[in-house]
């Protein structure tokens, strides 16, 4: 959760979290993820998002997630 809260802290200044991100990615690399992965997990954030929202979790706030998730997932596989 450290690391998900550093990266969406710093959305607003992308070229920030670059370089963290993309050493989390190559961590990863190295733990056996494989790019299927990301799709499970960025599944279960919107699913618990979604469960712990409930009614504020909107088409907005969903999409909002799924951006920044995006973002994250494709600059750790970058």
């Amino acid at each position: 959760m450290t690391t998900l809260s550093f990266a969406v802290a710093g959305l607003h200044k992308p070229d920030r979290i670059v370089p963290a991100v993309r050493q989390l990615g190559s961590r990863h690399v190295g733990y056996g993820v494989q790019p299927h992965h990301y799709q499970t997990v960025g599944a279960a954030l919107l699913w618990t998002l979604a469960q712990g929202l409930g009614s504020q979790f909107t088409p907005e706030v969903e999409a909002a997630w799924t951006a920044a998730y995006t973002l994250l997932a494709d600059t750790m596989q970058s």
